[in-house]
C-alpha cells in the first residue's frame, strides 16, 4: 500500500463533516499560500518578506533576534532579509528606547499600506460571507480558527526541535 497524506483529494461528499473541516482548511491553507506569494510577486519581494511584514504588522517593533525566532529562521538570514525590506522601505531600523545598545525593526507605515491595498477584496469578501452568520457562529468560528492557529503554531514548535 502507497503511502497517503491524511488528507484526501477525492469528492468530499460522503466524508464526515470533522474530515471535510480538515481538507477545507488545507484547501484555505493553499489558497492563502498562493494568494502571498502572488501579492509578494507584485510587490517584488519574497514569500518569507512578505511574512515578516505579517509578523512586524500584528507584533509592532521587535529585535532581528525575535523575528527570527517567530519565523524560524537564522538570524544571518533574517540580517539579509531586513537589509532588503530596508532598501526596499518596507522596515525600519531604530534604537530600542529601553536599550540604545539594541536596535528594533518596525514595519513603515506606507509599506504596509501597500501591501494592504493587496488585501481589500479578499477582507470584502470575507466580511460579507461573515454578516451571513450570526453572533454565536462567529464565536464559534473564531474560537476554531484561534485554536486552530494554536495548533499549527505547535506543530512548528515540534518540527523546529
Amino acid at each position: 500500500m502507497e503511502p497517503r497524506m491524511p488528507v484526501k483529494p477525492q469528492d468530499d461528499q460522503n466524508d464526515e463533516l470533522p474530515d471535510r473541516i480538515i481538507t477545507s482548511m488545507t484547501d484555505l491553507a493553499g489558497a492563502l499560500g498562493r494568494l502571498n506569494d502572488l501579492i509578494a510577486q507584485h510587490l517584488g519581494i519574497a514569500q518569507t518578506d512578505l511574512l515578516c511584514l505579517h509578523v512586524l504588522n500584528r507584533a509592532g517593533a521587535c529585535t532581528a533576534g525575535a523575528l527570527s525566532s517567530q519565523l524560524g529562521r537564522t538570524t544571518g538570514a533574517v540580517t539579509h532579509m531586513l537589509d532588503r525590506l530596508e532598501k526596499a522601505g518596507y522596515v525600519r531600523r531604530k534604537p530600542d528606547p529601553q536599550d540604545r545598545r539594541r536596535v528594533l525593526v518596525e514595519a513603515s507605515t506606507p509599506g504596509l499600506e501597500r501591501i494592504a491595498s493587496f488585501y481589500d477584496g479578499i477582507d470584502a469578501r470575507g466580511r460579507r460571507l461573515m454578516a451571513t452568520f450570526s453572533g454565536d457562529q462567529l464565536a464559534a468560528i473564531h474560537t476554531f480558527l484561534l485554536g486552530s492557529y494554536e495548533s499549527a503554531a505547535e506543530e512548528c514548535d515540534h518540527l523546529t526541535r
